[in-house]
């Protein structure tokens, strides 16, 4: 019988597609730039409403230009930041599925061990395997 190995973080909901993880990126961008995406994106106060370059300019009393320059370093920032924390998270998610599968190996050896010893649960079989493990040591 193959047993089905289940991810940790199966029902995981991803932070880097969430508008908290955007806004609190932005806190560290530079104050322009921040301001920019706030407005074109929808994340200022009040969230949802979306503005145009034109009506961005207008707002923070900048060129059309200065304000698409901002707007294309931002979301390059933003892609840049997305994708390493996209990455990070990959990363985190593999080193816990092999930990998972460890985890499954070893408990079905265990119990493998049990019955093959005849004991009555897997804390003997653990008992034993320290004793024979640290015989020299003890």
């Amino acid at each position: 019988m193959k047993e089905k190995v289940v991810s940790i973080n199966k029902n995981k909901i991803p932070e880097i597609d969430s508008l908290g993880f955007m806004c609190k990126q932005l806190e560290s961008f530079p104050n322009l730039e921040r301001k920019v995406l706030q407005l074109r994106l929808g994340l200022g106060e009040p969230f949802e409403i979306l503005h145009t370059i034109d009506e961005i300019a207008e707002i923070l009393n900048e060129s059309k230009e200065t304000i698409e320059k901002n707007f294309a370093t931002g979301m390059k920032r933003m892609s840049d930041i997305c994708n390493q924390e996209r990455i990070k998270q990959e990363n985190e998610d593999t080193h816990n599925e092999i930990r998972l599968q460890m985890h499954n190996r070893v408990i079905k050896k265990l119990r493998s061990l049990k019955e093959e010893w005849k004991l009555d649960n897997i804390s003997q079989v653990t008992e034993r395997i320290m004793l024979a493990f640290f015989k020299n040591d003890i």
